[in-house]
């Protein structure tokens, strides 16, 4: 228990650093607002990047106003479900999706095992593939495989393949934009089964907004270099806290003390 007034002095430097982490919390709110607004504007056509567009007409499709030089087509036509099940091979590691960045390494993100110790059941996904939560993508839990040769995730995911005609970044943003969070729900408030999700059989009938090869990756490099935005202020987000846990941890304990201003003009 230290004095009265170095009791205060530390509450106040504290809360300088609560204000500094809750700033820069709200910077990376709105960094991920702007990326979004981005994202949707770039990949439903709204604005074109330079020398792509060949027509400034706009087509009405199921899934809103898209360019009328682009295709409009079924997930399905892209794209293919794999079920194959781990079987015995219990060595691969085990994915998990987060809301903002896809597929991750389970273990690694959460610093503890969340999944089940028999993962004999759990569906393999390759390098380059695609998983979704089918109860739960409508709330933005859908991932790109990206991290391993072969991993494991959960069965209550559906797992897919795309061929050549989609860049993958380009479809994986795509998926990920409110936008399509919205498309996920209505399409599984209007399933013949809710109680199911979103199954392969109503997923790979919903549309997609499909321009050129060229423009797909356009557009995913600008978005990309807006993810990278995002990602630093993330980081400084976790630096703030991770210094300030310490702080509070050598402050409250007596290890580093603070001077009191009366104590400066002490001779």
């Amino acid at each position: 228990m230290p004095p009265i007034d170095e009791q205060r002095l530390i509450a106040r430097i504290l809360s300088s650093w609560d204000e500094a982490i809750a700033t820069t919390e709200q910077l990376l709110a709105n960094g991920r607002k702007q990326k979004q607004a981005l994202m949707h504007t770039l990949l439903m056509g709204r604005a074109r990047r330079p020398g792509y567009a060949v027509s400034s007409q706009y087509a009405t499709t199921k899934i809103g106003r898209v360019p009328e030089d682009w295709k409009h087509v079924r997930i399905g036509e892209l794209a293919k479900e794999i079920s194959q099940k781990n079987g015995e091979d219990h060595a691969l590691p085990v994915l998990s999706c987060t809301k903002h960045e896809g597929l991750v390494d389970s273990l690694t993100y959460f610093k503890k095992r969340v999944f089940s110790a028999d993962t004999s059941t759990y569906k393999l996904v390759p390098k380059g593939c695609f998983a979704y939560a089918t109860n739960h993508i409508d709330e933005g839990s859908i991932g790109y495989q990206s991290l391993y040769d072969r991993a494991l995730i959960s069965p209550m995911y559906t797992v897919f393949s795309v061929g050549e005609q989609v860049d993958h970044g380009f479809l994986f943003k795509l998926l990920k934009t409110d936008h399509y969070r919205q498309v996920f729900a209505a399409n599984t408030n209007a399933s013949v089964d809710r109680r199911g999700g979103l199954r392969w059989s109503d997923f790979k009938k919903i549309e997609i907004p499909l321009p050129s090869i060229p423009e797909q990756r356009a557009i995913s490099e600008v978005i990309d270099a807006a993810e990278e935005e995002v990602r630093g202020r993330a980081a400084q987000v976790e630096a703030l806290q991770k210094e300030k846990r310490s702080l509070m941890a050598d402050l409250l304990t007596g290890r580093r003390r603070v001077r009191l201003p009366s104590a400066e003009n002490t001779p």
